[in-house]
């Protein structure tokens, strides 16, 4: 399907674009917000490591209608949309905050 095709496309983007923020972090020494986006970066790499040989991807279309996994991805991408949402008022407060006590 069209969608489980564009999401296999983004799976190593996102991977390797949350372990650069991750690695940011750390070297910035913004301990706080590296220790939030940790868990995230390594249940990416883990979820991409984890994918059984023979499947497409993260996404397998028949996998997901086979063993009923769309509740779960579902729940994962809910997950996520809550994490990016709560680093997106945290990154907009450290703004504004840095842009004051300049």
């Amino acid at each position: 399907t069209v969608c489980s095709c564009f999401k296999r496309c983004w799976v190593i983007p996102e991977m390797i674009a949350q372990a650069l923020a991750t690695v940011l972090m750390l070297v910035s020494m913004h301990w706080f917000v590296f220790l939030l986006n940790l868990p995230v970066a390594s249940w990416n790499v883990y979820r991409y490591v984890k994918v059984p040989m023979g499947n497409m991807g993260v996404y397998d279309p028949t996998e997901i209608h086979n063993r009923g996994q769309l509740k779960s991805h579902m729940k994962e991408a809910m997950i996520k949309l809550g994490f990016h949402l709560l680093c997106f008022f945290i990154y907009l407060y450290s703004m504004i905050l840095a842009l004051i006590n300049d």
